[in-house]
């Protein structure tokens, strides 16, 4: 019972870092790019 709670845990932050790494890549990205064109800013 303990180590299905470990696993979920486990599966929780890491589905919490790789959001949190996707979003820092995203913002990277947006920023060092100039975004002039509307399309990419609602993507």
């Amino acid at each position: 019972m303990s180590g299905i709670i470990t696993l979920v845990i486990a599966l929780i932050l890491l589905v919490a870092a790789v959001y949190n790494l996707i979003s820092y890549i995203r913002d990277r990205r947006s920023a060092s790019l100039p975004s002039k064109k509307p399309s990419a800013e609602s993507s």
